[in-house]
């Protein structure tokens, strides 16, 4: 299995699309059965070829199929390495060096949503914890994330951008796009003993 292998060069536009046709448009996936469904019933259509929604961290499903596992977190309870991060943990330390040159505030890598063509239904991100990052990359038109604060709608343009909100509490969805569209969103599991993202929050019981 050949490893991810980058360092940016500089913090520009160029060294962005050069990340996403040497990283993103290699990684290798396929949403799971709980995305899928939550396309096909938000959008009332199967999930399009060549697109997926995937977590590059933990889950707390420690399954991949009835006769495959996934590998336990050390030192956390019932939670489990994603298929992705699993076979590459070296993708954790390209994608924080993305956010520590692209991103005004601090992001400490723990949990990433990994979103390539998916026009996300409107939802809510249940198994998170305080704020979330994202940032959209690719060559694309369209595709703003629209967040219900319920007095008002926003919708950000997240192309090249880290836009910050709470999925948790906020509906959101992704708007029209056409083209290539890459999603990164970065978040705290909620049964997670990490602290990011400067989270407070209840640690679970062991």
């Amino acid at each position: 299995m050949n490893k991810f292998e980058f360092n940016f060069k500089n913090n520009s536009e160029e060294e962005l699309t050069r990340f996403v046709e040497e990283v993103l448009d290699n990684i290798d996936a396929k949403s799971g059965s709980r995305r899928k469904k939550m396309y096909r019933v938000g959008r009332g259509n199967p999930e399009p070829k060549n697109t997926y929604s995937i977590t590059y961290g933990y889950v707390n499903v420690g399954y991949l199929t009835p006769t495959r596992s996934r590998e336990p977190v050390e030192g956390q309870k019932n939670l489990f390495k994603t298929k992705l991060l699993a076979e590459h943990p070296e993708l954790r330390g390209i994608i924080q060096e993305f956010c520590d040159i692209f991103c005004h505030e601090k992001i400490v890598v723990d949990q990433i949503q990994i979103n390539r063509n998916w026009w996300s239904p409107a939802h809510f991100d249940s198994g998170n914890v305080g704020s979330s990052w994202i940032v959209g990359l690719g060559d694309y038109t369209g595709g703003e994330t629209s967040v219900d604060y319920k007095t008002h709608i926003e919708k950000y343009d997240i192309k090249n951008k880290f836009v910050k909100f709470d999925g948790s509490k906020y509906l959101h969805w992704t708007e029209k796009f056409e083209g290539k569209r890459y999603s990164l969103v970065f978040y705290t599991h909620k049964k997670s003993n990490v602290y990011t993202n400067n989270v407070e929050y209840n640690k679970p019981e062991p």
